[in-house]
């Protein structure tokens, strides 16, 4: 075998291999989330943090929007100004176990240019999934968070 042909495939091992490494990792993050069925959860919101549990209604909602939103979601490449709007914690079950989720809305109140965006993570914060929706598709969410009653600050 000639020096040229040996460096060719060398070079197309190299390239095609550190391709194939790059493509293995990043993968899992192109890959649609599948959300559990979410049977309870609280909501909360507020400068003040305060708590409620979600109604049956609500619920639903979630699991509704949770079936038309399964692809899009990201990796968390940015850190966010802040610790969001509305943090929703969920119980749920995927295939007969508990799998409980985190949501944390960002609604515009504490920071504008995350408007309509929604961390999807563990509750022990080891996967953090996000995503940016328009108007339409945050309704529900945003109706769920400002739905609250608690007291609002003015802008600085």
């Amino acid at each position: 075998m000639r020096k040229e042909t040996a460096f060719i495939i060398t070079f197309l091992v190299f390239t095609i291999g550190t391709a194939l490494v790059i493509w293995m990792a990043a993968l899992p993050n192109f890959v649609a989330v599948k959300f559990p069925e979410v049977t309870a959860g609280k909501i909360v919101v507020g400068p003040m943090r305060q708590s409620r549990p979600l109604t049956q209604d609500e619920v639903a909602m979630l699991n509704d929007w949770f079936k038309h939103h399964p692809g899009g979601w990201g990796p968390l490449s940015q850190t966010p100004p802040s610790s969001g709007d509305a943090r929703v914690e969920l119980e749920g079950t995927t295939d007969g176990h508990a799998d409980p989720i985190v949501l944390t809305l960002w609604t515009g109140i504490s920071a504008a240019d995350w408007n309509n965006t929604v961390f999807l993570e563990s509750p022990d914060g080891s996967k953090v999934r996000t995503e940016s929706f328009s108007d339409t598709d945050f309704a529900p969410l945003r109706k769920l968070a400002d739905g609250q009653v608690f007291p609002r600050s003015a802008f600085p």
